[in-house]
């Protein structure tokens, strides 16, 4: 009994608010109404009211289509619009159904600067409107007898008015509609704002009305064709598309929006869709209450909608003749219905009151929708969640009936499930456990491979443990695939889809995987710079790495070629080996989940299997076409992106916004450490910036790994280098390589980032040259520790430069000393003006030498030859027979230069290279200027260099001849942009050392 006292409260609730809606829209007494013809709105301010409805006395002219100027020459007639025609009395005669005739208004404002527009709903079959004598729309073309175009379709028109009284004309004509024709339904005027807010929302109605019930319509359509479980998910499909088609075809007419047709076919689809309506939901409940309803009576209700719908397929002045009747059958489908849900609800049937609610809002529908056809209230008089009110209850219904039948499934399936997952769980359990013993088996075979400090394995026992490592590694790529494996299949793997640069990932994994291969397989990566796919870069890279790794696998010797090509939207990618191949017949099974070929050299098969699924969860496709005995090709195909701009290289975040930074970005702490970060995400740099910045340090910060050399060269003395591995149009191992040509990883250590975790790529980033690596997300205090350690490296280098300066210094050996000092004493009794200027020079010599604190300092030229000078002149003081010494200057060179820079080579011209001559030694310094370089070339007819020496020299090797000197030297000038030391030599033709150092003024210290 609550149940049906709850039925009776929501009939009693429905009909008291469609009672409710019919007043609403019922004409107010406060809203202008036109009176004789005519409607005064010179007090109504269209900017801040709504559109008026022209309702009201008009003024009519039957069975003619008159312009303005003649309208008041013809007998005219009062009549109320809205309403039918039919209900007019001209001369003690009612107006027949088919007829034309022209309607007027002359309306009344006060400003008429602003533009109006009207707005239209129904008039049948077609009308013109004239505003001042003007057509400004009109739907079909109105004529006085048959041979005019029906076309009765909504519609707006603007207009600007030039006066204050305007003049609305209205033709209309009607031959096909048997209830007659007029206009139904009223017009509304108003500024151009709100006509076009009034359109905007009808049409917001029609379309969320629309999409409603053909969401549906697709879901139940699909989910019958998919499990045809039940006839009755067909019909209640039937009944969303005979919904949607009655919204196409009424109200906006959105139909006729769609699709170019005339107005007979439209109007039979219209008056069909509305029969279609109620035979549907009567075979849906048949089937859905197939014990409460009569099959005799749903019998003779469905010929009769069959019927029905053939006749609407007549023209439209026969089948219009039974509008009354449509609307009758479809009320009595669902007042039968209705009844039929009283008893389910009497008889405690499950899941009835869904429908009962749903049977409710196709009532309250139909009521609004009959109102509409018959007299002047609006489609969408109420809100539009009637649709969804229907479609929920209906859908909630049947959910209801299928929970039932899947829950009663579901405890027969359940405890095989249960298993299921619990052999998952131990998979993935197990896995995880496996990985710690497995990575110390790794690290101890590893470390007992390359332990030089013991004594060497056996030739059988390094065996052994070889493969100890290698059964060892393949296990750990085995938990690796299986990790992955159920995470797809548990659904667990999130993906972030990113624009990702797919030379930079490909330079990244060859990079990778060139440090681990060891056959003689060479990859080449051919992938032009520039190119972006959207895709998880992670997950990108873990692909490219399993198909690469695959190729080098079964590839014995040859190459691995990557390549890529545009196809319309997508990239395709191709990793193409010279390999052993894949026979045909296992062309179509490779993807399976642990399927193996013949032949394969290990691995569980799932390898492939999960690159497929990245692939296709990425959006992509994967392919692979093969020849044995010549090589296999694979092939991805992504969705393309667009190559992303520096200024705009950033990636969404949760915690932070995305910072403004221009670049570079400098951060100066004076007197602090110095330290260059680069990272192409601007989050990233912002992180890094304020956690370096807390520990005072300098810091400048760039988004380009391009850009880094531009600055290790405006800032020599930069102490560390923070770098991100993955960053566009040049990845952080090519970066770090090109710096190690010039830098030590004492003389500039690097710290790389990662968001990777595989361990080759640790390895890989060690072998580019870095001196540390951390994972993203970074741990602050770790990430403090690491840049404070990599510091005290860089601080501990340069200690050890000064010392070598020291040592540099030291190389005064005490010998030359005490030879100088005889010389001047056995002077002071031959000569004493020689003596006393050779103690000149030599205070020189000396007090130059020790006057700088280390060799990063700068002095002038002239002080370095002043140094220079005064070891030349002690030594020919010594030695007058044995040296020509020259400095050809063209003219003065005022700049700074690293002190003992030139005076180092004098002193091992003149030590090595002129040691042997008794007389007729030649030594010459030439100083020019070239552009902004000044060049420096010492030149000697000395004994010379072997090719072997001269080889070491030029690569920097410390030898036991020439000394610390020279490479010290050489240490300093890399820290000076384009600064090159050079030396040509020849056995016993003397040798020559050229200096090129960029021009720093003094006046610019």
């Amino acid at each position: 009994m609550k149940k049906l006292s709850l039925l009776f409260a929501i009939i009693i609730g429905s009909l008291l608010l469609a009672s409710v809606t019919f007043y609403l829209t019922q004409p107010n007494s406060h809203e202008p109404q036109a009176t004789k013809g005519v409607i005064d709105l010179r007090h109504y301010t269209f900017h801040d009211n709504a559109p008026v409805k022209l309702d009201g006395e008009w003024a009519f002219i039957p069975n003619h289509l008159v312009d303005g100027a003649a309208f008041d020459t013809y007998q005219s007639y009062l009549v109320d619009v809205p309403s039918l025609w039919t209900k007019y009395t001209i001369d003690g005669q009612t107006l027949p159904s088919f007829a034309s005739g022209t309607y007027r208004l002359k309306i009344l404002i006060n400003d008429h600067e602003d533009i109006l527009g009207i707005k239209t709903n129904i008039i049948r079959m077609s009308n013109a409107i004239y505003m001042n004598g003007q057509r400004i729309g009109q739907s079909g073309e109105p004529a006085e007898d048959d041979r005019y175009t029906p076309h009765n379709t909504p519609y707006t028109a603007y207009f600007s008015p030039d006066q204050h009284e305007l003049e609305l004309i209205v033709h209309v004509a009607n031959f096909d509609y048997a209830p007659g024709g007029g206009i139904i339904s009223s017009i509304f005027l108003g500024d151009q704002s709100s006509i076009t807010k009034l359109r905007e929302g009808a049409l917001f109605y029609d379309l969320i009305t629309l999409a409603a019930f053909l969401t549906m319509f697709i879901y139940f359509f699909g989910s019958y064709l998919y499990s045809k479980l039940g006839i009755e998910q067909l019909y209640f499909a039937l009944f969303c598309f005979a919904s949607a088609l009655y919204t196409l075809t009424h109200g906006e007419k959105l139909l006729l929006a769609f699709a170019d047709m005339s107005y007979a076919p439209f109007q039979s689809i219209q008056m069909i869709s509305s029969i279609l309506v109620g035979f549907s939901i009567l075979l849906y409940f048949y089937r859905a209450l197939p014990q409460y309803m009569n099959y005799w009576v749903v019998k003779v209700l469905s010929v009769i909608g069959i019927l029905m719908m053939l006749i609407m397929i007549l023209p439209a002045s026969i089948n219009s003749k039974l509008q009354d009747v449509n609307s009758l059958y479809i009320f009595i489908n669902i007042v039968y219905i209705f009844y039929v849900q009283i008893i389910a609800i009497y008889r405690r049937a499950p899941g009835v009151m869904y429908l009962t609610l749903s049977s409710l809002a196709i009532l309250l529908y139909f009521i609004v929708a009959t109102l509409n056809t018959h007299i002047n209230i609006e489609l969408n008089a109420l809100p539009p969640l009637l649709p969804f009110i229907c479609l929920t209850m209906l859908s909630l219904y049947i959910s209801h009936r299928f929970t039932d039948s899947y829950l009663e499934k579901g405890k027969l399936t359940e405890a095989l499930m249960r298993v299921d997952q619990l052999k998952d769980e131990f998979l993935a359990k197990t896995s995880h456990e496996f990985q710690t013993p497995l990575h110390g088996i790794i690290g101890i075979s590893q470390s007992m491979l390359n332990d030089n400090s013991k004594p060497a394995l056996a030739v059988e026992q390094k065996e052994k443990v070889t493969l100890i490592f290698n059964i060892a590694e393949r296990l750990s790529y085995l938990i690796n695939d299986i990790l992955d494996f159920s995470k797809l299949k548990e659904n667990e793997l999130t993906l972030r889809i990113t624009p990702v640069d797919l030379f930079a990932v490909t330079h990244m994994t060859v990079e990778v995987l060139s440090y681990t291969i060891s056959k003689n397989v060479k990859i080449y990566n051919n992938i032009k710079r520039g190119s972006f796919v959207q895709a998880d870069e992670n997950r990108l890279r873990q692909i490219l790495y399993n198909l690469i790794h695959n190729a080098v696998k079964y590839t014995n010797k040859g190459q691995v070629d990557i390549t890529c090509y545009e196809e319309q939207a997508f990239l395709v990618i191709d990793i193409q080996d010279t390999g052993c191949g894949i026979a045909p017949e296992n062309l179509t099974t490779i993807f399976n989940p642990f399927h193996q070929v013949k032949h394969s050299t290990g691995g569980t098969g799932l390898g492939l299997h999960i690159t497929k699924e990245l692939v296709e969860r990425q959006g992509g496709k994967i392919s692979v076409t093969s020849i044995v005995g010549q090589g296999t090709t694979f092939s991805i195909k992504l969705l393309k992106a667009q190559p992303i701009h520096e200024e705009s290289l950033t990636m969404p975040t949760q915690n932070y916004q995305q910072p403004f930074l221009t670049f570079p970005h400098i951060v100066e702490k004076i007197g602090k450490k110095k330290i260059l970060i680069v990272d192409d995400d601007a989050v990233n740099l912002k992180v890094l910036i304020d956690i370096l910045t807390q520990e005072h340090y300098s810091i400048i910060a760039i988004d380009n790994g391009e850009h880094v050399f531009d600055q290790l060269t405006q800032h020599p003395d930069i102490d560390l280098l923070i770098l991100d591995i993955m960053m566009p149009t040049i990845s952080g191992y090519e970066v770090c390589q090109q710096i190690r040509k010039n830098y030590t990883s004492t003389e500039l250590p690097i710290l790389m980032l990662t968001a990777a975790v595989r361990p080759e790529d640790m390895i890989a980033a060690f072998q580019s040259g870095a001196n540390d690596f951390l994972h993203k997300p970074l741990d602050i205090a770790e990430l403090k520790t690491r840049v404070r350690n990599l510091i005290l490296l860089k601080d501990s280098a340069e200690t050890a430069i000064a010392m070598e300066t020291a040592f540099l210094q030291a190389q005064i050996k005490p010998h030359f000393v005490y030879n100088v000092l005889n010389s001047i004493l056995s002077l002071s009794y031959i000569d004493l003006e020689q003596a006393r200027t050779m103690i000149t020079n030599f205070a020189t010599f000396l007090r130059n030498s020790f006057a700088f604190e280390n060799a990063n300092s700068l002095v002038p030229l002239a002080k370095e030859l002043s140094l220079i000078e005064a070891y030349i002149n002690i030594h020919c003081t010594r030695y007058p027979e044995q040296l020509d010494w020259e400095i050809c200057m063209d003219k003065p060179i005022h700049c700074l230069i690293p002190p003992l820079l030139l005076q180092p080579l004098v002193e091992n011209a003149l030590l090595h290279g002129l040691k042997i001559k008794k007389e007729g030694g030649r030594l010459q310094l030439s100083i020019t200027q070239e552009q902004q370089m000044v060049i420096f070339k010492l030149t000697d007819n000395g004994i010379g260099m072997s090719p072997a020496l001269l080889q070491q020299i030029q690569n920097g090797e410390v030898t036991a001849s020439q000394g610390i000197g020279l490479l010290n030297i050489s240490k300093r000038l890399k820290k000076f942009e384009n600064a090159t030391i050079h030396f040509e030599s020849m056995a016993n033709k003397g040798t020559t050392v050229e200096i090129r150092f960029p021009i720093i003024s003094i006046e610019g210290v």
